[in-house]
Formats: structure tokens, C-alpha cells, sequence
């Protein structure tokens, strides 16, 4: 194991002056009063300008976490905060084989669903602060590219949290094992879009990788943010979060809700939160949990993503969170995997339809949904040039922004 921020005009005598004489005054006051009007314009405009471009005080990162999550991705070259790693031969030849991989997934795929979202989710969803994305496992990825714009990103999935790797001031024993185990756990991320069940239970229960943060700091430092703080958490009876002493000491713990709060700087120094928590979502482990149904219903409105999410919210046993969403949501972008179409009320739902509807791969073939079939028929579907999901092949994917109608 790897232990590791004007003069005014007055018009008094002008019935003696010739007519001429009286135009010309007219236009010259005229003149004045534009050209003054003109200055007083410009000098708004430029003081407009002048607060546009201050700058924001710069948000100090942390160091030490930054570096953890830049040698977790493979994201830097030296680190003299962790020259035993960086010039370690098992990670420099990690490093140079994943940035050749995340390289073609940027310009492939990212590029992709981010001109997917500018031409067609910022013109239906409303940015809203808080993004909840329930079966997440450690997916901040898609989170961030579709929802760029939220503040406070809410994850819950199965998965552990985990511990921060030490890379200690030896030579670290194992970091060859460690590394093809990231790599082995982002397999399904990068090539079918969403994590498997299954896998989790494996490549994030082990030795070198014992949690979702490794995989959460590896996204974060991927696509351009800085750490700033990492800090392990719980919800409390009342539904407040608080905060622990070490995530090893909340690993060992016996908690209804282990969870980690990460501020992160983006690269235009805005400050954001990602809070992920290991909980059950199942409506027999929440109604044991009131303090964590208390903490998601504190939040009065939000975006909702559910992606690869197992049908779990098409069964009556997951009833408690997704009245949660449907009450709270102001939009909920998903693919069939979510919420069943049966499950919204009608009228008071838009929808946006993407892709192609068919049945469910074989795993899940009995949650078909005959109304969704008719709806993709009747209503019609925009193509999308991605695949997306258990359905992840182009071509046959769907996509659904849904948007709850004014009241």
C-alpha cells in the first residue's frame, strides 16, 4: 500500500437677434449639450469598463493538496514537493502514456459535449447554483462539463471516500500498482461515459486505491482547477454537515453518512465546492437517515444530472429520493436510466428530446418504457453526435433536458 481563493441655455433676449444669429446660438448650445452628454456617456462607460475588468483577489490554493492531485493525474512534470515520485520511472512513464489518452478524449469527446451544451442545454436550463447528481460515483468530470456554471456540486453514489494519498519522502513501494489501478478505474469513464457498478466495487476497494477522492482529484486537476481544501464530513440528526478530524478516522468510523467537501479554484479563479457522500440512497436506508433527507431537502432548488443510474428510480423502493429531485429540481437532464417517465406529473414538465430511444441492453431490458417510445415518435428527437450511457454507441443513445414549466 501507497501511504500516502452643463452649462445651461437661457433664451433671455432672443426676440431682438436676427434670425440667423439666434440659429447659430441654438445649434452652438446644441452642439454643447451633445458634445457634454457625449463626455458624461463615455466617462460611465469607462468607468463601467474599468469595474468589468478588476480583478477578483486571487484565491490561494494548497500546495500540497494541488500536488497530490496533479501526481494522481499524471499532471505534472517535477514536483519538489514530491521529487521522489516525479522522478520515479512507474510514474513518468504513467504520466507520458494518460496525457497521450487524455489528450485524444479532450479533443475528441469533451469537445464534444461542451458544443453540445452551448448549443442546446444553456438555451433550456436555467444556471442554477447547486448541481445534485445522485449514482455519480466519482464522476465530477461530466458533472463540470455540463454544468459549468454551478457552485456547489452535490455527489452521491456507493463508493467509499476514501483516504488522501501520502506520498512519503521514501520511495514509494508500489507506485506501479497504484497507477494500473487508476488506470484500470478509469476504463469506463473514458470509453463508455459512465462508471460500472460492478468495477467500483473492485478498482475503488483496494489497497492503492481506496476511494472515490483519488479519482475525484485526478478530474479536478485534469481539467484545469486547483485544490484548495479537502475535508472529510458527515451530516449531523439536524441535517448540518461537520466536519471530522482525518479521513482515516472517518474510514474507521461507524457514521450513517461519510462524505468529503473539496473547494477547488477554477481557471478563471472562481471558488466552487464538490461535496460527495457514501450513502445508500435506497428508500429503507434514507428513512433510517433522516439528517441526510433533512440536508437534501435544505436545498430549495437545483439542477439535476442521472446518468448510467441503474433504473433505480423507475423501482418504488427508491421513492424518497426521487420525490426529493421532483420537488426540487428546476431542470433534470438524464438519459432512461433516471427518473421514469411515468413519475412526471404532466404539464408541469418540458421536454427536450436527444438521440434515439430503444430498448434497454439486455441488464435492464425490463425497464422499457412504452410511453417514452411514443413520446421519442410523436414528439420528435434531435440527433446527437455522442454516445452516452448504457446505450453508449453512437447512434443509438438518448438524452433528455426536462424542464420544469412555470407555475
Amino acid at each position: 500500500m501507497i501511504v500516502w481563493s452643463h452649462p445651461e441655455f437661457s433664451i433671455t433676449h432672443t426676440i431682438c437677434m436676427p434670425k440667423y444669429l439666434f440659429l447659430l446660438l441654438v445649434l452652438a448650445a446644441c452642439s454643447g449639450e451633445h458634445h457634454e452628454k457625449k463626455t458624461v456617456a463615455a466617462a460611465k462607460e469607462q468607468k463601467h469598463d474599468t469595474v468589468a475588468v478588476a480583478r477578483k483577489p486571487e484565491i490561494p490554493a494548497n500546495d500540497t493538496l494541488t500536488a497530490i492531485a496533479s501526481l494522481i493525474a499524471g499532471n505534472i512534470d517535477h514536483s519538489a514537493l514530491f521529487a521522489q515520485v516525479t522522478d520515479n520511472s512507474d510514474y513518468r512513464s504513467f504520466r507520458e502514456n494518460f496525457s497521450k489518452r487524455w489528450k485524444t478524449f479532450d479533443s475528441t469527446r469533451i469537445k464534444k459535449l461542451n458544443d453540445f451544451r452551448v448549443a442546446h442545454l444553456e438555451k433550456d436550463v436555467t444556471p442554477n447554483k447547486t448541481l445534485f447528481y445522485p449514482f455519480s460515483g466519482p464522476d465530477i468530470l461530466y458533472a463540470q462539463l455540463f454544468f459549468p456554471y454551478a457552485e456547489r456540486y452535490v455527489l452521491v453514489g456507493l463508493e467509499p471516500v476514501g483516504t488522501l494519498p501520502r506520498f512519503s519522502n521514501g520511495k514509494p513501494d508500489s507506485l506501479k500498482d497504484y497507477y494500473h489501478t487508476i488506470n484500470t478505474s478509469l476504463n469506463a469513464i473514458l470509453n463508455f461515459s459512465f462508471f460500472r457498478t460492478e468495477s467500483m466495487h473492485d478498482d475503488l476497494h483496494n489497497n492503492e486505491v481506496n476511494g472515490t477522492l483519488h479519482l475525484l482529484f485526478l478530474f479536478l486537476s485534469r481539467t484545469g482547477n486547483t485544490i484548495v481544501s479537502a475535508t472529510p464530513i458527515t451530516v449531523d440528526s439536524a441535517g448540518h454537515t461537520q466536519n471530522l478530524a482525518s479521513f482515516e478516522a472517518m474510514r474507521e468510523a461507524r457514521l450513517k453518512t461519510k462524505g468529503v467537501r473539496i473547494q477547488f479554484k477554477t481557471k478563471s479563479n472562481d471558488m466552487k465546492e464538490l461535496l460527495y457522500f457514501s450513502v445508500n440512497a435506497a428508500d429503507y436506508n434514507l428513512q433510517g437517515n433522516p439528517g441526510f433527507v433533512s440536508y437534501l431537502k435544505s436545498f430549495q432548488s437545483f439542477d439535476v444530472y442521472l446518468k448510467g443510474a441503474s433504473y433505480l428510480l423507475h423501482k418504488s423502493t427508491f421513492a424518497v429520493l426521487r420525490g426529493i429531485l421532483l420537488n426540487g429540481a428546476n431542470a433534470i437532464v438524464q438519459d432512461d436510466s433516471g427518473i421514469a417517465l411515468k413519475y412526471f406529473e404532466s404539464g408541469k414538465w418540458k421536454f427536450r428530446l436527444y438521440g434515439h430511444y430503444s430498448k434497454p441492453i439486455q441488464m435492464f431490458a425490463k425497464h422499457y418504457q412504452p410511453l417514452l417510445d411514443s413520446m421519442y415518435h410523436q414528439q420528435g428527437s434531435t440527433q446527437l453526435d455522442f454516445g452516452l450511457g448504457y446505450n453508449y454507441r453512437d447512434k443509438n443513445s438518448n438524452f433528455m433536458v426536462i424542464t420544469k414549466e412555470p407555475q
